[in-house]
């Protein structure tokens, strides 16, 4: 995307801070054909009103430099939202004109070409989005089945989104998931595998969820069941939300449960009927 955006027929230069667009009072002077120094008597008027970190930004003067300006009394950058209050004594037409094309065409911009990339966490810097986003995947990874090779994955993805940086090579040193890892199964699935496997009648998810409490691979909370330290090496769990609304813990186990269950479970009671032939007529007699 260009740095310069064209609004009112002005050349605008894309300024970012803190993962958001800002404009200067300069720029809004531009473009708005204002006399140079409105927008800084405005910002004077009205600053008691406007809130530093969110509606503006200070930027001492060498601060300003490193951005490319320089501002010997400091910078001060607007906001989308402070500049949406700091235009409302702009009255007149060209101003309304303006001020549409300045949200959607500067402010909006890059989020309308991006819609699906997630907004950044406003005020904070990418520094303090990436130790945010560590605090969060240190907090979750002693959680029993949670993976650690994908919660590392998933926090490289978080710090790409947040800070535009590029972590492909380092997601590609993750090791690759285990083929009987990319199968998940509820218990009903693992008792129609073994049903398929051993010929047995049917192996309800109820009796799985037996042997797999006996065999201390989970254990129950409540209305839930929830994964132990050894049963972490069969599944893992995580939050679901259904149609209905209610809410819980899931474990998704691996194909590799399905011999464990099916190698503990009670030995089969009911026997299958047979066939038998017609009951013969008449009394038995001996043979002759």
């Amino acid at each position: 995307m260009s740095n310069i955006v064209k609004i009112n027929d002005t050349d605008l230069q894309v300024i970012e801070y803190r993962g958001q667009r800002v404009a200067t009072l300069a720029q809004i002077d531009e473009v708005h054909a204002r006399p140079e120094g409105t927008a800084r008597r405005t910002f004077n008027e009205h600053k008691h009103r406007l809130v530093e970190g969110e509606d503006y930004f200070v930027r001492n003067t060498s601060e300003a430099r490193e951005m490319g300006f320089t501002a010997p009394n400091g910078l001060i950058l607007i906001s989308e939202q402070g500049y949406t209050m700091l235009v409302k004594p702009f009255t007149d037409d060209l101003a309304w004109q303006v001020q549409r094309q300045v949200v959607t065409g500067y402010f909006r911009a890059k989020e309308l070409a991006a819609p699906s990339k997630p907004a950044r966490i406003r005020g904070r810097t990418a520094l303090e989005q990436v130790k945010l986003i560590n605090f969060v995947g240190d907090a979750i990874k002693n959680v029993p089945g949670i993976r650690l090779g994908r919660l590392a994955a998933a926090k490289l993805k978080a710090f790409s989104e947040q800070t535009g940086l590029d972590f492909s090579d380092f997601r590609r040193a993750l090791p690759a998931l285990p083929l009987d890892q990319m199968v998940h199964l509820n218990p009903t699935q693992i008792g129609q595998r073994i049903e398929a496997q051993t010929g047995r009648a049917k192996v309800s998810g109820q009796a799985v969820n037996k042997v797999l409490l006996a065999l201390g691979l989970q254990r129950k909370v409540e209305d839930d069941y929830v994964l132990t330290e050894a049963g972490t090496k069969y599944g893992e769990i995580h939050d679901y939300k259904a149609e209905n609304e209610h809410s819980g813990l899931q474990i998704d186990w691996y194909e590799s449960v399905v011999n464990v269950v099916r190698d503990n479970l009670p030995p089969e009671t009911t026997k299958r009927k047979t066939s038998s032939s017609p009951a013969q007529s008449g009394p038995q007699g001996s043979a002759a």
